[in-house]
């Protein structure tokens, strides 16, 4: 098997010390809110400002990245993150805090975007295994966040707590440096270049591939359901069929300690399965996986949404994050297959602005329809729409096999 590149695992690192900050304001900043000049009808626009600058920044880093070597804006970007984050710390207001937001949206679009193109640049014939490493190790700066992060406030206090996670997002600046010695001295290699083109012939010839098309509508329902609708809802859908909490025996766990155990599961499973689902992928094709996933994702709604048993609702709520970050590694693969060198900067900035669009639009649309209708109903909605993604794929798949048969 071939070797991962290097740079693969240190533009991960680099992006995981630089989302430190914005993974403990989400769980942290509506306690603090007031405190800091922030109404607290206006948390939810804050925490989401970042992703709605996303739709245009990724855009603005693909031009960047189409002109520039890689290792710059990253070097840049992580500036911009460790400031960011120690914005965070103080009374700036609301003003104060769009602007950190937004500040910190820009530098995600140049952070995701970079990884992405370090792993198309230096790792193709091992490309989904590579993805999911730079995915779990994203996710292991985000679980150590939530899992200490609300211990040091408790020990140090909000600001001091703030300042020290700008201080190690700070750490990744060195990091970056060194980047510029591990990559390729040009993108335009023709040995990649030739590399690139022949795994995707390969690909496409058993007729398994993804198309691009396909993987754009793929990011925005995916994340329209799983990063926006449930990942903002489902602890409310939670509280209606547990209740203020369950007995184990003698124990009682509260809503908000089995809200917690759920989410963290999201964490957790991206650290330990997402390499294992690229290195799936790599062996078996983007497309069946894919489906498989997508499929359990639609079915556990359907669960979310009619059984109101409460260990049934955890372990549904729990197999659904699973299942999400496994398919999140495929479709990323699955696009991965579909660019070559002159188009994968403007590729990938538009279907990560389908995600973000998705994963903003969730929530909006999410809690706006539940006021009509309640939760349930539109988890079935989300579900039936998760089954649809499925449709398109399946029909290529027997497609593909009756001319085969042929």
């Amino acid at each position: 098997m071939a070797k991962l590149h290097k740079a693969v695992l240190n533009i991960s690192v680099i992006t995981a010390l630089s989302i430190l900050g914005d993974s403990l304001l989400y769980p942290v900043f509506p306690l603090y809110a007031e405190e800091l000049g922030v109404p607290l009808v206006m948390v939810g626009v804050v925490l989401s400002i970042n992703r709605w600058v996303r739709i245009v920044s990724n855009h603005v880093a693909a031009r960047t990245f189409s002109v520039r070597s890689i290792y710059v804006p990253i070097i840049l970007a992580s500036v911009g993150a460790a400031i960011s984050t120690g914005m965070y710390a103080f009374p700036i207001g609301i003003v104060g805090f769009l602007l950190a937001r937004m500040l910190w949206g820009v530098c995600f679009s140049y952070f995701r975007m970079g990884s992405y193109l370090v792993v198309l640049q230096t790792s193709q014939s091992v490309l989904g295994w590579a993805l999911g490493l730079a995915q779990a190790v994203l996710r292991l700066g985000s679980a150590f966040t939530a899992l200490v992060g609300g211990y040091f406030i408790d020990l140090l206090g909000y600001r001091w707590t703030m300042l020290f996670m700008a201080l190690l997002s700070a750490l990744a600046f060195p990091l970056a440096l060194l980047l510029k010695k591990q990559l390729p001295q040009s993108t335009h290699d023709p040995v990649e270049a030739v590399v690139t083109r022949g795994r995707k012939t390969s690909v496409s010839k058993n007729g398994l591939i993804l198309s691009r098309e396909f993987c754009y509508l793929g990011a925005f329902i995916t994340h329209l359901i799983g990063s926006g609708l449930v990942t903002s809802s489902v602890a409310l859908l939670l509280q209606e069929t547990v209740g203020q909490g369950v007995r184990v025996g003698s124990w009682t766990l509260g809503i908000a300690t089995i809200s917690g155990f759920v989410f963290s599961s999201h964490w957790l499973s991206a650290i330990f399965l997402s390499s294992w689902s690229g290195a799936l992928s790599d062996r078996y094709g983007r497309l069946v996986p894919f489906v498989g996933v997508t499929a359990l994702q639609g079915s556990l709604l359907f669960v979310l949404a009619y059984v109101w048993h409460p260990w049934v609702s955890v372990a549904a709520a729990i197999l659904f994050f699973v299942a999400t970050n496994m398919q999140k590694v495929f479709l990323d693969a699955a696009l991965g297959d579909t660019t070559d060198l002159e188009d994968r900067h403007t590729v990938t900035a538009r279907y990560n602005s389908y995600q973000d669009l998705g994963a903003a639009l969730g929530p909006l649309v999410g809690y706006g329809a539940s006021i009509v209708s309640g939760f349930r109903v539109i988890y079935v909605v989300g579900a039936v729409m998760l089954l649809f993604v499925t449709v398109v794929p399946i029909s290529n798949l027997f497609r593909s096999a009756e001319k085969s048969a042929l």
